[in-house]
């Protein structure tokens, strides 16, 4: 089967058009047409449809394109091996994690498995928690670190729980306080995360929990961006351990919160057939990074 059919079809699906499909893939949108023929020729069943004048899935091609990712996945990996290959590396490895492990985590980690394995190269992919589920099933990731909660089947899991803290900008008056509780906070303007996020909803749930008042005046998806906006005096917030210390250095005050908020995370990686020391490695890596700072 051709490939850049392959390629073809899954550009349709990411961009939900021919049109949209031939500008990713620097076509005409008859090629694209004609090159979506071709497969569904090849294939003997339909792969879109159309419903009111707009392009569809069909319920096949759905079934067919989960197939197709994890092809086309499998196959960048291998180019990405074969360019470690000529590069004279010995050993590959691909870890996809979201923003908060990526910045505050990995680079330590990343440090120390390439001190152990000095011929090795780590390849990392950065996105948001959906995006690395979606990443590591299409074959690209060897290791994955997300938000719980997590459901991919057939995969080797460890759950961890990171401590969340208070931080406040260094010359907050609540900074003078050991701990902070939901009472401390209550009316202070809070720097939220949203509550379609665990993390978000724990942290609100704390507050009510409390009675206290929760005063969100700015809102962010990220561990990072909230630490920056604390840090500009725009107000205070709750955020995991990792990134409280990763970022302190830009003037935060980071405390203790009262009563405990856990933020979960999920390092998975893929079964293989035959033993894989390098993601042996990392994995025992990660885990004694994360041993000082969360709980199994």
């Amino acid at each position: 089967m051709d490939i850049k059919l392959l390629e073809t079809f899954n550009a349709v699906m990411e961009a939900q058009s021919m049109t949209g499909a031939a500008r990713l893939l620097g076509l005409t949108q008859p090629a694209v047409s004609t090159q979506v023929a071709r497969l569904e020729a090849q294939l003997g069943f339909p792969l879109f449809e159309r419903v009111n004048g707009r392009l569809k899935a069909s319920d096949q091609g759905r079934v067919f394109h989960r197939e197709v990712r994890n092809v086309l996945g499998r196959i960048e990996k291998l180019g990405e091996d074969a360019k470690s290959i000529r590069a004279g590396v010995i050993e590959n490895i691909v870890v996809a994690s979201h923003p908060s492990a990526s910045i505050s985590l990995m680079p330590s980690v990343v440090k120390e498995l390439l001190e152990l394995r000095p011929k090795s190269r780590v390849r990392m992919i950065n996105r948001t928690s959906e995006e690395v589920r979606s990443i590591f099933e299409t074959g690209v990731a060897d290791v994955a670190i997300a938000e719980w909660p997590i459901h991919i089947p057939n995969i080797e899991l460890r759950r961890y729980v990171v401590p969340c803290v208070a931080i406040l900008p260094a010359n907050h008056p609540l900074a003078k306080l050991d701990a902070i509780t939901p009472a401390d906070a209550s009316d202070i303007p809070f720097i939220a995360m949203p509550d379609t996020r665990l993390i978000g909803h724990r942290i609100r749930s704390a507050f009510v929990e409390a009675g206290a008042s929760f005063t969100p005046a700015a809102e962010s998806e990220y561990f990072s961006a909230i630490c920056g906006l604390v840090a500009a005096g725009c107000g205070i917030s709750i955020v995991d351990k990792w990134s409280a210390e990763t970022f302190r250095p830009l003037g935060l005050a980071v405390k203790r919160f009262e009563p405990f908020i856990g933020y979960e995370i999920g390092v998975f990686r893929r079964n293989y057939d035959s033993p894989n020391l390098l993601v042996d490695e990392l994995i025992d890596v990660i885990d004694r990074q994360l041993s000082t700072n969360a709980s199994q």
